[in-house]
């Protein structure tokens, strides 16, 4: 009996020694945090992106890349697009309800972004709580201003500025004067004057495989000045046209109508031999 009532004893000390210390537990600070979307970005297929008297902005996923359908095509620049998906997994610290949306500039939204059917209209930004109001579903959230700033001020700031795109790999490339063609696993380069090392034409060829322009604009007018001609894998050939070279070397891809920009530094080692540019 006495067994049983010192049991019943420490087993009270127990369950009040539990409760004191959940009593005594410090609060949580974290805020509460609202969550915009349900869409995971990986499952997105479609953007629009519509702003007050601008042409509706329209990307599409292909298989495992995004592209610009509308007002131009395009392969649109990857890290671009991710930073427009980044607001479905948006959280705020504050939701209001869709009401007097006038006082947020949501009334009608001076921009307005379509993810996967879901809208968000982007309001104001509150110079104090450095939070911008956005409209989606039946909610208005303060979020980051970041996500509002992901918005292109216009079609062609979404284009990639990668001059040959993923599965464009030359096996051979001929600039004015001389070629480079990879046989048997090796790089040739014809004439050879100097005989370059592999390693100098390894670096030429990955120059022009990862050739990035510093803008890339919708093609305007100008006749090429010269020609540049790759041949890809899978039989696939390339003609590129030379707008310029001075300032900036401008390639223009008739495919795409689009011409790159590059830098002069750039230019000088795309254009010159392998190995010429560093001697």
């Amino acid at each position: 009996m006495k067994r049983s009532l010192w049991l019943n004893a420490l087993l009270l000390v127990a369950v009040a020694g539990l409760g004191l210390f959940v009593y005594l537990r410090p609060k949580s600070d974290a805020p509460a945090e609202h969550a915009l979307s349900a869409l995971k970005p990986e499952e997105v297929g479609s953007i629009r992106i519509e702003r007050e008297g601008a042409a509706a902005v329209v990307l599409e996923r292909k298989q495992d890349a995004w592209f610009l359908v509308a007002p131009l095509a395009a392969r649109a620049d990857d890290f671009a697009v991710q930073r427009l998906l980044a607001i479905v997994q948006a959280k705020a610290a504050h939701r209001l309800a869709a009401t007097d949306l006038a006082r947020f500039d949501l009334e009608r939204p001076p921009a307005r972004l379509i993810i996967g059917g879901q809208s968000f209209g982007f309001g104001v930004v509150s110079e104090v709580a450095r939070e911008q109001y956005v409209l989606t579903g039946d909610a208005v959230y303060a979020v980051n201003p970041r996500y509002g700033m992901a918005l292109p001020g216009n079609a062609a700031a979404l284009i990639s500025r990668r001059l040959l795109a993923p599965g464009e790999v030359p096996v051979r490339i001929e600039v004015s004067g001389f070629s480079v063609t990879q046989r048997d696993g090796r790089w040739v380069l014809a004439p050879a004057p100097g005989e370059p090392s592999q390693d100098d034409l390894n670096r030429w060829v990955d120059d022009w495989r990862l050739a990035t322009a510093i803008r890339v604009e919708p093609y305007a007018k100008g006749k090429p000045r010269g020609e540049i001609k790759l041949e890809l894998e899978n039989s696939g050939k390339l003609a590129l046209g030379i707008l310029g070279r001075e300032p900036e070397l401008v390639l223009l891809r008739p495919d795409e109508k689009l011409q790159y920009h590059f830098l002069a530094e750039i230019a000088n080692r795309l254009l010159s031999p392998p190995g010429a540019a560093n001697k």
